[in-house]
């Protein structure tokens, strides 16, 4: 198969459009769809599919976000923040098939809210206020520092190495609340049907993957709040190493938003969690064995 990228210097030149939020939550869900195709294209060529048609991708400077002539340099203007974890396993721009100067991305193990990702995400506010219209937390699954929250929780005495590491005890310590929330929904919900312990481990590291990403939304949307009133909406979603997919849920219905708001209390926040262990749950064993028994460190 073909992949072309055409640029035609003759071609009209359209500025990006991206007024208000809806349209920038569009522009990511639509470009994950993009990059969705891409990928399944190549991999059904790789197992042997045929070719196809040509693929075929327009590209100019201005649209790519970069300088249309030499020494030029264009002005900032990303119209989304992502919160992201530094899994280089998840390139937010290549997830969201996005160019140069679309996205303002912050990356931290874990996606979690920091002292330093707060201090970047208020530079971007003051500074980038014109073009910014979204916000996204963007955790992904199998993450490696969800794992070893999840793992510290339960196995207490393997803490120990952990603790030993300010930095990494601090990582750790802030997914803890996701990983309490979720275990408490789980067992809510199931009881004594996941004896497996293997298989209990790592269905809740899925369920926290998405909790997490639900709680780091939660507290940014609470110090934007403290900040002004009418700062740009922060939604949330996880992206999914099996599907290739950003979602907001393992139920994958037509109905279910990609990308979530934040919620708005401590109650929305737990109404969340047990919906997602009860889309987890509602899957089949195949897919719930396939999906969540791999559990993989970074």
């Amino acid at each position: 198969m073909d992949v072309i990228y055409r640029y035609d210097p003759f071609a009209p030149i359209t500025a990006r459009q991206i007024p208000d939020a809806k349209a920038a939550l569009n522009s990511l869900v639509e470009g994950n769809d993009r990059f969705r195709q891409l990928v399944h294209r190549m991999q059904e060529r790789t197992l042997g599919g045929d070719a196809g048609e040509p693929i075929v991708i327009p590209i100019s400077p201005m649209t790519s976000g970069l300088p249309l002539f030499p020494g030029a340099m264009p002005t900032q203007a990303p119209f989304a923040v992502v919160l992201g974890c530094s899994d280089a396993r998840v390139p937010t721009e290549a997830v969201f098939d996005q160019s140069f100067n679309d996205l303002f991305v912050l990356r931290i193990a874990g996606n979690v809210l920091g002292s330093e990702c707060l201090g970047s995400l208020h530079y971007a506010l003051a500074h980038l206020k014109d073009s910014l219209k979204l916000i996204v937390v963007l955790g992904h699954s199998k993450c490696g520092a969800v794992t070893a929250a999840v793992d510290t929780h339960l196995s207490p005495d393997a803490y120990v190495n952990t603790a030993s590491t300010f930095a990494l005890r601090s990582l750790v310590d802030q997914i803890q609340i996701a990983v309490r929330g979720s275990s408490q929904a789980l067992e809510k919900y199931v009881g004594a049907a996941l004896p497996n312990q293997t298989m209990y481990r790592s269905v809740l590291v899925g369920i926290t993957a998405y909790v997490n990403a639900a709680v780091s939304a939660f507290e940014l949307q609470r110090e934007l709040k403290l900040r002004s009133a009418d700062g740009p909406k922060v939604v949330f979603g996880i992206y999914d190493f099996e599907s290739l997919r950003v979602q907001s849920s393992p139920d994958l219905t037509p109905e279910t938003p990609r990308l979530r708001p934040a919620p708005r209390n401590a109650e929305e926040l737990a109404q969340y969690a047990t919906e997602v262990v009860e889309a987890l749950m509602s899957l089949g064993d195949d897919e719930l064995e396939a999906g969540y028994t791999l559990t993989m460190r970074a």
